[in-house]
């Protein structure tokens, strides 16, 4: 009996060395701590592990030119002592909406209070 509670705690503790217990970031994330370590004032965000930056605003006319889908929304605001999680922005406000162009899906969108958006996504690399 000792042997298999012996055996049990060895393979438990191999396991969780193997699936890891770290808090290692993604490119993506690095990225985003890159760019607002140099620039703190960054409009970017992160939704579905691809990293967005702010191009332009536009008003509503230009949206509506655009056929977009829905996309995701913000979850929480970037401070700067946590690391960049998915769904996090460094300006938004959680709970705006985000949409993305069908013609061109690495543009998406933004709509916080009537303000319109334009984001790109940031290459890895």
């Amino acid at each position: 009996m000792l042997i298999r509670i012996f055996y049990f705690f060895m393979i438990s503790s191999a396991l969780l060395s193997i699936t890891g217990c770290t808090s290692e970031t993604s490119a993506t994330q690095e990225m985003a701590q890159t760019i607002m370590k140099e620039d703190q004032n960054s409009d970017i965000f992160i939704l579905e592990s691809i990293l967005y930056k702010k191009v332009e605003t536009i008003n509503k006319e230009q949206l509506r030119s655009i056929q977009t889908a829905p996309y995701g929304s913000i979850t929480s605001s970037y401070e700067k002592k946590n690391t960049f999680q998915s769904g996090m922005a460094s300006i938004l406000p959680t709970g705006t909406q985000i949409y993305r162009s069908i013609a061109q899906p690495e543009h998406v969108y933004s709509n916080d209070r009537g303000t319109y958006t334009l984001y790109k996504s940031v290459p890895e690399g």
